[in-house]
């Protein structure tokens, strides 16, 4: 076994003889004269500790169930239970409340009758059905804003079994020229903060027609109030805007109090520019123009016809009237 060291510029070794690395000089030395915590270095290191070998655990041994055999039935084993997820658990508690609403408006569909109904009196032609109506209105009030169309016979308007107001009525006309002109003027109307919709009554003249409640019904519905986190949202998005307006508009100022109108000022000197290289071109193109106009000139009087002799003498009298003013 041989140890080696690096020392400063010597190569020190004990033990057999091991060939130098390239690039070195092998120095030959002792171990006299060295001092002890540089002889420590070179003392070999103790054996490794003896340690007995692992012992591996044999694995438990199998038996056989040939013994339990008897105990087995000789019947098939009843079929599993389906196992139902939380996803499909709540999808079919929703399919079932969905076919239970539709099982109850059909109910309600087939017991519909709308010609039978004892409160639905006057002539449905002379009716007008007017909905989105706020819940303070009151049917004098609706009275006072219909009757600018014409005189009005009846107003009905309609309550749930505990008193409440459904938003929506009925407004019988005494004549049907009336009830065209509120169908045509009244839509969008404004009564206590609200916009009311109109529509004829179809319950009655439209055949198969069906109401809101029974999944019928035209356009939206009321339109309730925005819940809170979407007013919230909105009102931070208003805000944002505001913001990227008012930093826009700072930038513009600062643009305006650097650099003054940039775009104005580059449009000047473009002008400018094109002004003076017209006027250097100017003298250039002068006997160019000139020449240009002279031949045009001539090929303009060669294809000219030649004078008739009317011409000639109505040019004639011309002059001879002209002499007689300078004379006189």
């Amino acid at each position: 076994m041989a140890q080696a060291v690096f020392g400063s510029g010597c190569w020190l070794r004990t033990g057999h003889w091991a060939p130098a690395p390239a690039g070195r000089r092998l120095v030959a030395m002792s171990a006299q004269g060295l001092p002890a915590h540089i002889l420590a270095l070179f003392t070999p290191r103790p054996p490794p500790q003896h340690l007995p070998p692992q012992v591996q655990k044999l694995p438990v041994k199998l038996t056989g169930c040939a013994e339990f055999v008897d105990y087995c039935s000789a019947d098939q084993p009843p079929e599993r239970e389906p196992w139902e997820s939380p996803l499909e658990r709540k999808a079919r508690r929703h399919s079932e409340k969905v076919q239970a609403h539709r099982d109850v408006l059909q109910k309600l569909m087939d017991k519909y009758d709308p010609h039978k109904d004892p409160n639905a009196a006057g002539d449905p032609f002379k009716t007008l059905f007017v909905a989105r109506i706020s819940y303070d209105t009151t049917e004098k009030k609706l009275k006072r804003e219909f009757e600018v169309f014409g005189s009005i016979k009846k107003v009905r308007m309609i309550y749930d079994q505990k008193g409440k107001p459904r938003g929506y009525a009925f407004v019988e006309y005494e004549h049907e020229r009336d009830l065209k002109n509120a169908y045509k003027q009244g839509d969008g109307k404004k009564i206590d903060g609200r916009r009311v919709m109109v529509d004829v009554e179809r319950g009655r003249t439209v055949e198969g027609w069906m109401p809101r409640r029974l999944g019928g019904g035209r356009g939206p519905g009321r339109q309730g109030k925005p819940s809170k986190k979407k007013k919230k949202a909105a009102a931070a998005a208003e805000a944002s805007k505001k913001e990227d307006r008012d930093r826009e508009r700072e930038k513009e100022k600062d643009r305006g109090a650097e650099g003054g109108d940039r775009p104005r000022d580059r449009e000047r000197d473009r002008d400018r520019d094109r002004g003076r290289e017209e006027k250097d071109k100017a003298p250039e193109e002068a006997p160019r123009k000139k020449e240009k106009e002279s031949k045009e000139a001539k090929e303009a009087l060669d294809e000219a016809p030649p004078p008739r002799k009317k011409d000639k003498e109505k040019e004639k009298d011309k002059e001879k009237e002209k002499d007689k003013e300078k004379e006189k």
